[in-house]
């Protein structure tokens, strides 16, 4: 952990970088960075590619979100969530904004946010009175800067708490219209769930949809935040560990039903991604 004060031209910050255990990287939702700040002066601030999952509130003030092509306007009151995989702007306006975020992560958290996009859940959402977040960040903020002996446990459940926060608020039938190519990438995922268990090519999908197969990749990854190759083969995983633990179907026989096959390349990938060859995960179900 560290804690960083900082008094520039621009903005004055408080944040703490987080440094979680190996065990939280690898079985928790863990903290990454936690922080407010209030602009000094108007800026602008660009990221893209980090490893990492934003949530932001503004407390005063307001600004301007860029994030998966469209401009979003941010004002006090408002919430953001994000994945900051992919490219993301924000400024101040000049009626400057005062922020408090979280950046954290977790082997759950892309597929909740996926889960999250597909109910229709917004960048920028505004909650209704008694929905404030500002009592999740101050317990995470006051448990990362503690010395709990079961702090990043205490993180993961505040964690979990703000994810409650963000799906309550994921359901958004009244959205405007997607466009042609966001529907295009929605039908895509549509398919990739219902025919992971075919042979799939990116040359494939470009025929079936009708799409450049690089302008469908570089769709899917801003949408999902997940190239369709990793997506494609996480779906299958997941079905393949349910099969291995409620079905009598053996190894092989899992992996075919699933898209994976022979029986080496199967065990192999399963490995790489669980840990444990499949053999060794049915039996620790038994």
């Amino acid at each position: 952990m560290k804690d960083q004060l900082f008094q520039g031209e621009y903005v004055s910050s408080n944040r703490m970088l987080y440094t979680p255990s190996e065990f939280a990287k690898s079985n928790l939702m863990y903290l990454q960075e936690i922080g407010s700040l209030k602009a000094k002066k108007t800026h602008t601030s660009k990221r893209q590619n980090l490893d990492s999952f934003l949530f932001f509130y503004v407390k005063e003030g307001s600004g301007i979100l860029d994030y998966g092509g469209r401009e979003y306007t941010v004002k006090s009151g408002d919430c953001v969530f994000i994945n900051c995989k992919n490219p993301y702007m924000h400024r101040t306006s000049e009626d400057l904004w005062t922020l408090e975020w979280i950046h954290f992560n977790g082997e759950s958290v892309l597929p909740i946010y996926l889960k999250y996009v597909e109910r229709g859940g917004q960048p920028v959402f505004r909650p209704e009175s008694g929905f404030a977040p500002e009592r999740i960040w101050e317990d995470i903020n006051s448990t990362a800067r503690s010395s709990d002996y079961i702090r990043d446990i205490r993180i993961n459940e505040n964690l979990s708490r703000l994810i409650t926060f963000l799906m309550s608020f994921s359901w958004n039938p009244e959205a405007e219209p997607v466009s042609n190519n966001s529907q295009t990438i929605i039908n895509l995922k549509d398919y990739l769930d219902t025919h992971y268990q075919e042979k799939i090519t990116l040359d494939m999908l470009a025929d079936t949809f009708l799409v450049n197969k690089y302008s469908l990749s570089r769709g899917f990854k801003e949408q999902y935040g997940t190239s369709i190759i990793n997506y494609l083969l996480i779906t299958r995983i997941t079905h393949a560990k349910q099969m291995l633990r409620f079905t009598d179907e053996s190894v092989e026989e899992v992996g075919n039903k699933c898209g994976i096959s022979p029986l080496y390349y199967f065990s192999r990938i399963f490995k790489q991604i669980e840990g444990i060859s499949p053999m060794e995960y049915r039996l620790q179900w038994k």
